[in-house]
C-alpha cells in the first residue's frame, strides 16, 4: 500500500507516484512510516518557506496578514510537516505558507482533528507544545531568547506589518 497523502493531494505527488509504480520502481524502502513516497515525505514544508528569516529570529506574525513566522501564535505546523510544499509549488506559483496561510500537516495521519483552532497554536508556558522535530524543546526554547535578542529591528517590525516597512540597508559592493 502507497499513501499519498495532503488535502488536496498534491497533483505532482500523484503522476510521480503512479509513474514510479507503472515502472515498477516504487520499493517498500521509498516509503516512510506512514507509507507516503520518500520522495516528497523526506523534505518539511518549512524548507524554502518565504517567512523563514522571520522563523530565524522569532519575528512573529500575530495577526493574518503579517509577514512574520507563523508558528508561534497562527498554528504553522511547517517545522513538523513532511512534504515539500515549498520547494515543489503548486502549479509551478504557491503554498499555504506563500499565500499567507499557517501548514496544518495536512500529511500527517489525523491532521484534521488537531484538538485546537487550526489557526492558533497551542502552548504551554508560553512555549508552543509542536517544536520542530528534529530540535529538543530546551534549545529550542534557548536558541528562540536568543533570537529574539539579536532580531534585527528592520525584521521586528516587518513581522507585525502587512508590508514591508523597513527595507533592508543597502550596502555598496567592491569591485575587484
Amino acid at each position: 500500500m502507497v499513501n499519498v497523502a495532503g488535502c488536496p493531494t498534491h497533483p505532482n505527488w500523484v503522476t510521480e507516484t503512479l509513474m514510479l509504480l507503472a515502472e515498477n520502481t516504487l520499493t517498500a524502502a521509498d516509503l516512510d512510516l506512514y507509507q507516503r513516497p520518500r520522495f516528497y515525505a523526506d523534505h518539511l514544508v518549512h524548507h524554502g518557506c518565504p517567512r523563514n528569516e522571520y522563523y530565524e529570529y522569532k519575528a512573529s506574525a500575530e495577526k493574518p496578514s503579517d509577514l512574520g513566522c507563523l508558528m508561534e501564535h497562527m498554528g504553522c505546523l511547517g517545522t513538523q510537516a513532511h512534504a515539500d510544499c515549498n520547494t515543489r509549488l503548486w502549479n509551478g506559483e504557491g503554498s499555504c505558507t506563500r499565500g499567507g496561510y499557517a501548514c496544518i500537516n495536512c500529511t500527517a495521519p489525523g491532521f484534521e482533528e488537531p484538538g485546537h483552532p487550526f489557526q492558533q497554536t497551542p502552548k504551554f508556558a508560553g512555549i508552543p507544545i509542536g517544536l520542530p522535530t528534529d530540535m529538543p524543546k530546551a534549545w529550542f526554547v534557548a536558541l528562540a531568547s536568543l533570537a529574539k535578542a539579536a532580531t534585527p529591528e528592520r525584521v521586528r517590525r516587518n513581522a507585525a506589518a502587512d508590508r514591508i516597512v523597513v527595507a533592508p540597508t543597502v550596502r555598496p559592493t567592491r569591485k575587484g
